[in-house]
């Protein structure tokens, strides 16, 4: 039942969408007139829990932040129906600004008191003429203004008539006040379009940023904490995000941890990491100095930025942080939390096995109350640290979440990347199912979950070699991908195979690479460099071997050319010259992010392109980037590789 499920929500949520896009077209057509509204209306417009807590941080906090008070301070006179009938019904046209302001004022008092809408068609006049005299409000004037609309009982949408051209003059009229305002001043209106819920979706804000932006360097601690919750709100980066790292660097010990949680979702969501080591540094040791205290929203925000910033001279601090997490938080921490404790060594393929371990248990007790997206970031986890627990908690979880994907249709069709991803990352456990394989590379669910980007989709082109190469004999018979996919995901996804042509810059791994082959093309002069399987990015050395002339031969002519996709079985490699006499060997380099930092084992990914070649028949020699790099001389590059060579076929 469950590809059913799958492919009739799939024709359903097209349908949908074929309706609902004309539908939005014409609401479009007809609502567009003279009103500023960008693309970026449809992005997310409601306060969510992480930015809520930012607020509350710098609503508690002493420092003087410029907060946009919402509470009721009007000292206005209540109105009666019949005062609201002759407000409403059309101002004298002798009232002064002043006196329109005013009555604005208590037109918004109104509706906040019997919860009426300011989209009732009643208000229209009194809304055009207000609009009409926004220019020439006076600074507090413009603000008491916010400040009334921030009264008005929530509309449907944003769109709402009257609710629409209010918000609209006003964003206009505080875009044109931005050069001559002060930063506190900036920042106020800034928060008063926060409270409105209106961040992310007026002009203002974002124009305020970039003045803002100029300026981040010589900001007060307070300011600086405030600008970066904006950043947080907006999603995106003002000028030079440097200037926030300067700035903090020399701050940071002013703040609270709260502040430094504030800052470091500002860093994430902006997808800024930090670069100054000391300050990484710092942010580890103050985290650990106040673990007891800290809240989990702010826990989280610090591990992320943590994660996303931190490099190999981090990972002792990175250790000593997850053995104190384990010995004195763990207990405490709910599953979010949990997810992202894991996933704080994953750049750096660090494993704290201990905490691990603990946190799969976690989850397995406590699937049913997981959402998909954390499944899949949890079995990520588990792929890449390839752990192997005494009670083998990682094959019980990886069983239970390939069990639970079942009864998850709904989430995997909200979604459906994270499906194919955690399909995937079950793959490298050993873990499937062929009619969820089937319904992952099925051409329709690809479209909906990845639509144009298939030809980049890294996860999609592992799952589909997978089972090309470890289904083979297994009577699979679903879809796969069609070979003119993975031919562009060949070109697209494959590292180039490198070349001493002084025109192209070589890395350090491509640059061994090519010594390796050159050292083995002495002794074996055919072997070449190729993709055996192109869904790792990097080529290996490959050498037919013929054990009974104990001498290397070429290569098929037949042999597919370089960045086809396709994967070189030994008849490919061998064309008419296959034979059980002749051996074909992949000598692999296997860079430091393969292995599992401080433990005798491979990556999920590089141990499952071991499993790979042996299955396909191929014989494996890994050298380990360091052990290339302790050989000083061309004679002991020479020794190495045949001793290792020696290990699979007879030299």
């Amino acid at each position: 039942m469950f590809p059913r499920q799958i492919f009739r929500s799939i024709l359903t949520t097209n349908l949908l969408f074929s309706q609902r896009t004309t539908t939005k077209l014409w609401k479009h057509v007809t609502a567009a007139r003279s009103l500023h509204l960008m693309p970026s209306n449809f992005a997310k417009i409601y306060m969510d829990r992480e930015n809520l807590h930012a607020h509350q941080v710098l609503e508690e906090s002493l420092k003087p932040y410029q907060i946009f008070a919402t509470d009721i301070a009007f000292s206005v006179d209540d109105l009666s129906s019949s005062e609201l009938q002759e407000i409403v019904k059309c101002l004298p046209e002798n009232f002064s600004t002043t006196e329109v302001f005013q009555q604005f004022r208590r037109v918004c008092h109104y509706c906040h008191k019997t919860n009426t809408l300011i989209s009732n068609e009643a208000f229209t006049a009194f809304v055009q003429q207000f609009c009409d005299r926004i220019h020439l409000l006076s600074d507090d004037e413009l603000r008491e203004s916010l400040k009334g609309m921030a009264l008005l009982p929530q509309e449907e949408n944003v769109r709402a008539h009257n609710f629409v051209e209010l918000w609209n003059i006003l964003d206009i009229e505080c875009c044109r006040r931005i050069e001559k305002w002060s930063t506190d001043e900036l920042l106020l209106v800034c928060d008063a379009w926060y409270a409105l819920n209106l961040a992310r979706i007026c002009e203002y804000v974002w124009e305020a940023l970039r003045k803002l932006g100029r300026k981040v360097i010589k900001m007060q601690p307070s300011q600086l904490v405030q600008t970066m919750f904006f950043c947080n709100v907006m999603r995106r980066t003002v000028f030079d995000m440097f200037d926030f790292e300067v700035n903090l660097a020399k701050c940071a010990k002013d703040m609270s941890l709260g502040e430094l949680g504030v800052m470091s979702m500002g860093f994430f969501k902006t997808q800024t990491p930090i670069r100054n080591p000391e300050l990484i540094n710092y942010m580890y040791e103050r985290l650990m100095s106040e673990l007891d205290t800290v809240d989990e929203i702010t826990f989280v925000a610090i591990l992320k930025v943590l994660r996303y910033s931190s490099k190999l001279p981090q990972v002792d601090i990175m250790m000593k942080l997850l053995d104190k997490i384990s010995q004195e938080k763990f207990d405490d921490m709910n599953l979010l939390t949990c997810l992202h404790v894991a996933l704080l060594g994953c750049e750096l393929q660090c494993c704290h096995e201990e905490i691990v371990e603990k946190i799969l248990n976690k989850f397995h007790n406590e699937i049913a109350n997981t959402r998909l997206k954390d499944l899949e970031r949890i079995s990520l986890a588990v792929a890449l640290f390839n752990i192997k627990t005494p009670n083998k908690i990682e094959d019980l979880l990886c069983q239970r979440i390939l069990d639970s994907l079942k009864g998850r249709v709904d989430e995997i069709m909200k979604h459906p990347k994270c499906f194919t991803n955690c399909l995937h990352y079950l793959s490298l456990r050993g873990f499937y199912d062929k009619e969820m394989l089937s319904v992952a590379l099925d051409r329709k669910f690809l479209k909906h979950a990845v639509g144009s980007s298939l030809a980049v989709s890294r996860e999609v082109f592992n799952l589909d070699t997978f089972v090309k190469v470890n289904l083979a004999d297994d009577n699979y018979e679903g879809n796969q991908l069609a070979d003119k996919y993975r031919k562009t995901m060949g070109k697209m996804l494959t590292h180039y195979i490198p070349d001493n042509n002084p025109k192209y810059k070589l890395n350090a791994t491509d640059r061994i690479l090519l010594q390796m082959k050159e050292i083995t093309a002495g002794f074996l002069p055919h072997c070449q460099l190729k993709h055996i399987l192109p869904n790792y990015e990097r080529a290996d050395v490959v050498i037919c071997y013929d054990r009974s002339t104990r001498k290397s031969i070429p290569l098929a002519e037949t042999c597919p050319e370089d960045y086809s996709g396709i994967v070189l079985t030994r008849d490919r490699l061998l064309g008419d010259k296959l034979n059980k006499d002749i051996e074909t060997v992949a000598l692999i380099i296997a860079g430091w992010n393969n292995v599992v930092r401080g433990k005798d084992r491979h990556t999920g990914l590089f141990d499952m392109k071991l499993k790979q070649l042996e299955i396909l028949g191929h014989k494996s020699v890994v050298i380990y980037w360091h052990e290339w790099r302790e050989l000083e001389t061309r004679q002991d590059r020479v020794k190495f590789v045949k001793r290792r060579l020696s290990s699979v076929i007879n030299l």
